[in-house]
C-alpha cells in the first residue's frame, strides 16, 4: 500500500480549485467527503506541467450494465475484462448494476449492489437492459451496444486523437483515512461545455451470489465481482473541471484537488478510483484510474 505523500500516473488530469461556490455539492448521505483539497493539513497542491500532444494517450470507459439475478450478464463482463486485459492500461471497465434484475430478495441474492450513481446513470439511458453498455458515452449518454459490439467501439475510440490528456497524482493518509487526489488536464482541442470531471469509485474481488446460465446449477454462490461502482466524490456527473467548466479552448489547463474521507466499508486494496471527464453532451474525452490501495 502507498503510504508515500505521493504517487504519479502517466496520463492524467489533477489539481485546482473546485469553484466553491459556483457549483452545487451533490450530498451523499453515505459516503463523507470533503469537497476540497485540504491544504492547510497537507500542504500546498502539486503542479503539472502541460503535457505535449505526442505525449497524450486515450483510454476508453467500457460501462458494464449488469445485476446480480441477470444470467446472461457473466458472459457480458468476460468480454469487457478480455477487453481490458488485450488493452492494458488503455481500457477502463465499470460495472453498474441497475435495474429490476437487480433488485434483491429473500433467498440468496440479498445484497443491494445499487447505487445512486448507478441510478443515475441507468435513468439516461433510452433502452433500459441487462447486459447493455456504454463505450465512452459515444453518440450520447442514451446510446447503448450490445456486448458483442463492445470491441468494434473500444478500437473505434483507441483510434481517435486525444483531444485532451489527463495526469494524477494521489497521496492515501492512513492516519485520517483520507485520500488525496489532484487531476490536471491539458486540452488540445476547443471543447464544448460544461466539461465536468466525475471521481468514481470501484470495487473488485467481492464475493457473492449471481445467476449465470452458463453454469450448472446457475445460481453461483461464490462469484467474483469486479470493477463494481460503490460510489463517488461528487456525485455520478461530478462537478466542473476548474478554469474550462465553461468550455475549452485549444492550449487551455486545468486542474481539480479533493480531499476523500474513505468509506472502511470498502477494501481499500481492491478499490480503483476512476475519473471521468466529459464534454457538454456527456462524451468521455478521457479518463484515468487510481489505486489508492497499491
Amino acid at each position: 500500500m502507498k503510504n508515500e505523500r505521493s504517487s504519479v500516473l502517466p496520463i492524467a488530469v489533477v489539481a485546482c480549485a473546485l469553484l466553491l461556490g459556483a457549483c452545487d455539492v451533490i450530498e451523499d448521505p453515505v459516503i463523507p467527503v470533503t469537497t476540497n483539497y485540504l491544504e492547510a493539513l497537507y500542504g500546498p497542491a502539486p503542479t503539472f506541467d502541460a503535457l505535449p500532444a505526442n505525449s497524450a494517450v486515450k483510454r476508453v470507459l467500457i460501462e458494464d450494465f449488469t445485476a446480480h439475478q441477470c444470467g446472461n450478464c457473466p458472459a457480458a463482463a468476460i468480454i469487457a475484462e478480455d477487453l481490458a486485459e488485450v488493452h492494458e492500461g488503455l481500457v477502463s471497465v465499470m460495472a453498474i448494476h441497475a435495474g429490476d434484475l437487480a433488485n434483491t430478495d429473500d433467498d440468496h441474492f440479498d445484497t443491494d449492489w445499487t447505487t445512486e450513481e448507478g441510478d443515475v446513470f441507468w435513468d439516461q439511458l433510452d433502452f433500459q437492459a441487462n447486459p447493455l453498455g456504454r463505450v465512452n458515452r459515444v453518440d450520447g449518454t442514451g446510446a447503448f451496444w450490445a456486448p458483442a459490439q463492445w470491441n468494434d467501439k473500444v478500437t473505434e475510440e483507441l483510434a481517435k486523437t486525444p483531444r485532451v490528456a489527463l495526469q494524477a497524482e494521489y497521496s492515501w493518509e492512513a492516519a485520517n483515512e483520507h485520500l488525496n487526489m489532484h487531476v490536471h488536464g491539458t486540452f488540445y482541442d476547443a471543447i464544448e461545455g460544461p466539461v465536468q470531471l466525475a471521481w468514481l469509485v470501484l470495487e473488485s474481488d467481492i464475493i457473492d451470489y449471481q445467476l449465470d446460465y452458463s453454469s450448472d446449477p446457475a445460481v453461483v454462490p461464490e462469484y467474483e465481482f469486479d470493477h463494481v461502482l460503490r460510489g463517488s466524490v461528487h456525485g455520478a456527473l461530478g462537478l466542473g473541471f476548474g478554469d474550462v467548466a465553461q468550455g475549452a479552448e485549444a492550449g487551455d489547463v486545468a486542474m481539480q484537488s479533493v480531499t476523500f474521507e474513505w468509506n472502511p466499508t470498502w477494501i481499500l486494496e481492491n478499490s480503483t478510483v476512476l475519473a471521468v471527464l466529459t464534454n457538454g453532451d456527456g462524451y468521455v474525452l478521457n479518463s484515468l484510474e487510481i489505486h489508492p490501495g497499491e
